[in-house]
């Protein structure tokens, strides 16, 4: 399935899209996309309704998407992951993946305008793959156990001010948190469709 989340920011509706493009609302069905509705299950329900595309409503049309993930908990990130953008940053291939961590308030929908900050001299953005972690996951017994608490992926643009984030101080943070700095979507896709994320 291909979840979406239609409607004006803050007041966004779930969706499904169609094989045909079509966008279906399921807020009849489902209450949103977040942490609630994908740990309890909430998947395999929307399953049931998603069968019938032609018995749910359209999306106006033109609505605005938003972001495919309703109020994430957290926003975690692998920094330097791949050997050539280390190279062109000029840092070293960590021995270990380097996490940090967005601001939950970096979200947005995929075609929201970036807010450049006030002083900003290096605003720079990287595509991703982003993973939505469906269920709490603590101290898994293996990597398969791992793929199995994935709901679903999603495209994501890491907005970075570089500047603020190498020059000022070193926080990765810093330079990678201001609003509207992780346009995610314009849909998830669950993790059943996806048989090789790589």
């Amino acid at each position: 399935m291909k979840l979406v989340r239609f409607g004006q920011r803050g007041q966004e509706k779930p969706g499904v899209v169609t094989a045909d493009g079509r966008i279906k609302d399921v807020s009849a069905h489902v209450g949103d996309y977040d942490h609630a509705f994908f740990s309890s299950g909430g998947l395999a329900a929307l399953r049931a309704v998603a069968a019938l595309p032609d018995t749910l409503p359209d999306a106006p049309a033109g609505a605005r998407i938003g972001p495919p993930v309703a109020r994430p908990r957290n926003v975690f990130a692998i920094g330097l992951n791949y050997a050539d953008h280390a190279k062109e940053t000029g840092a070293a291939i960590p021995a270990e993946p380097i996490l940090f961590m967005k601001s939950t308030g970096a979200v947005c929908g995929p075609h929201d305008p970036i807010l450049i900050p006030r002083g900003s001299q290096k605003t720079d953005w990287e595509v991703e793959l982003g993973l939505v972690i469906g269920r709490d996951a603590r101290y898994l017994e293996s990597k398969e156990a791992a793929r199995d608490h994935v709901a679903g992926f999603c495209v994501a643009n890491d907005v970075s001010e570089r500047a603020f984030q190498i020059e000022r101080g070193g926080q990765w943070s810093k330079g990678k948190s201001s609003d509207n700095f992780l346009p995610l979507g314009p849909w998830l896709v669950t993790a059943d469709e996806v048989t090789d994320p790589r």
